[in-house]
């Protein structure tokens, strides 16, 4: 008997019905598919490929605005569209010239008497000009043994002498250092800090050089110089402290730190180095402080005498207790930003893993926008072509577009993409910090991402992979503070070496805050520095 069109109907929607779920099932077999798959890419990617973060996407100039992306080109990288950029002032060509003045020897080379002589007369042919050319000679490192030898001076042999209250014995002061009784001079101790602290060498390996010099020195003492040096610049730690509370605009981040001797841990546990860079008059501050925890009560505790508006950081939920109203921590008074760098670098890993395809470019484009924008207004800014306010307002009407645009994208894409996929886990990331990251368009001394306080935090990282470890609490405390000056004095344009020989010298013979402060490394000048040379 035929099937009435009612039964017809039912059968064609039980088998729509089936094809929706085959297709469902399709579609999640090829969500699974691709977690596989990028699964696969990452392992090889830490087993075989490079650890640096660099990224090929240089074929775009606006992609070199990420301090990612300086590297190589990838030639199997997709094609992206090309973007002429505006001629910038060429550098002059030719030798870089020495910042530091260097004392000159001449020498003179004359031809022998006999070879510079008259073949007609014998007379020595007359100096008609000269020649000149340079080198730099490296003289090696030595030691020299300084003796202080301080003259007593007795009472004066006159009658009156006896009735004056005059002390009986004078001496002449001892020499300023920064250690007091250290066999060492001020500038050999900041030859010791500014080895370790820029330049990363570990005190152990120090010692076996300084031994070729011609001195016998354990790690332990240049353990001891450090921590001793910690004590001596406290003041003016807790004046730098002082200033960067008064900061209008506050970047934190954090790193990991061994430290032996930890009360109640183990040794080979984590403890934090924790970094804070603000502002005084413009000029940046750098702030190590080290805990054992990365707990969040600690970042508020940093934060407790803040008396800025804007904090920007990386998404670590330690500090969404700041942003958070149901927290108690909650900070009405503080506006806290996001960073685009770490959005950025969830969809840079979503494309490599993925075998470098899939739709990740997009946002990397659409990220790199704001970074065009932000290079070319900051140029203009930096060459006084423009104020402040008139920055932060054409910042704002050129990338409000860019933001939008990118907000879209993300929540187009939202709908389509595996959520446990690299591409859905960069979306998903990207969409919880973009109202934070969006922020930082708000006030002149934000920028898109955390990049400053990263590069400050560098240098100690790039020390730890050479010494490993903090061999106690109050060495990774006098670290800290070291760390400090020296991030500090480069960010403002100063040598640290010639900064601790400037600081060394004169911190023993302050008796005032206001002379303590006339020492901070953002408060003195370059020529002040090199009047030490």
């Amino acid at each position: 008997m035929p099937k009435t069109m009612t039964e017809l109907e039912k059968e064609i929607e039980a088998l729509k019905e089936i094809v929706n779920g085959l297709q469902l099932t399709i579609q999640n077999k090829d969500h699974e598919i691709q977690i596989w798959k990028e699964n696969y890419f990452l392992i090889r990617q830490k087993l075989f490929g490079k650890s640096s973060e660099k990224k090929h996407f240089e074929k775009d100039p606006q992609y070199l605005l990420f301090d990612e992306a300086e590297a190589h080109a990838d030639e199997k990288a997709p094609p992206v569209q090309e973007i002429k950029v505006a001629e910038h002032q060429r550098k002059k060509s030719g030798r870089k010239p020495k910042d530091i003045p260097l004392p000159v020897v001449e020498k003179i080379h004359e031809l022998a008497g006999t070879d510079r002589a008259c073949p007609c007369c014998g007379k020595d042919r007359p100096v008609i000009g000269e020649e000149r050319s340079s080198e730099y000679d490296l003289v090696p490192a030595h030691f020299v043994k300084i003796v202080h030898v301080r003259h007593k001076y007795g009472p004066c042999a006159c009658e009156r002498f006896e009735e004056s209250e005059t002390a009986p014995i004078l001496i002449a002061p001892p020499p300023v250092k920064v250690i007091p009784g250290s066999d060492f001079s001020n500038r050999t101790t900041a030859f010791f800090m500014t080895a370790k602290y820029a330049d990363s060498i570990p005190f152990y390996r120090m010692s076996k050089v300084l031994e070729r010099y011609g001195l016998g020195i354990s790690r332990a003492t240049l353990s001891n110089q450090a921590i001793a040096v910690g004590r001596a610049i406290g003041p003016l730690i807790d004046l730098m402290n002082r200033d960067l509370m008064n900061s209008p605009v506050l970047l934190m981040d954090e790193t990991t730190v061994q430290v032996l001797d930890e009360s109640g841990k183990n040794n080979t546990s984590k403890s934090y180095m924790w970094v804070q860079r603000g502002f005084h008059d413009g000029k940046p501050i750098h702030r190590f402080s080290y805990h054992h925890s990365r707990a969040g009560t600690f970042a508020e505790s940093l934060l407790s005498g803040f008396k800025g508006y804007f904090l920007q950081t990386d998404g670590y939920k330690g500090y969404a207790r700041f942003h958070d109203e149901k927290h108690p921590s909650y900070r009405p008074d503080l506006v806290h930003v996001g960073c685009f760098a770490h959005i950025r670098r969830k969809f840079v890993e979503a494309w490599e893993v993925a075998g470098k395809t899939g739709n990740a470019p997009e946002a990397i484009k659409l990220i790199a926008n704001l970074y065009e924008v932000e290079r070319e207004l900051r140029k203009q800014l930096d060459e006084k072509a423009i104020d402040e306010s008139t920055f932060l307002s054409r910042r704002k009407r050129k990338a409000e577009p860019y933001l939008s645009d990118l907000r879209m994208w993300l929540s187009r894409n939202a709908l389509t993409v595996a959520p446990q996929s690299k591409l859905g886990m960069a979306i998903s990331y990207a969409l919880a910090e973009f109202p934070l990251a969006s922020r930082y368009i708000d006030h002149p001394l934000l920028t898109p991402d955390t990049n400053a306080v990263e590069n400050a935090i560098r240098p100690f990282v790039i020390g730890r992979k050479n010494w490993l470890f903090s061999g106690s609490p109050r060495g990774a405390h006098a670290s800290a503070g070291i760390y400090s000056l020296v991030e500090t004095a480069k960010a403002n344009g100063h040598d640290p070496y010639f900064y601790f020989c400037f600081i060394f010298d004169r911190l023993p013979l302050c008796r005032t805050e206001a002379e303590i402060e006339k020492l901070l490394p953002y408060k003195i000048t370059s020529e002040e520095l090199v009047k030490l040379l």
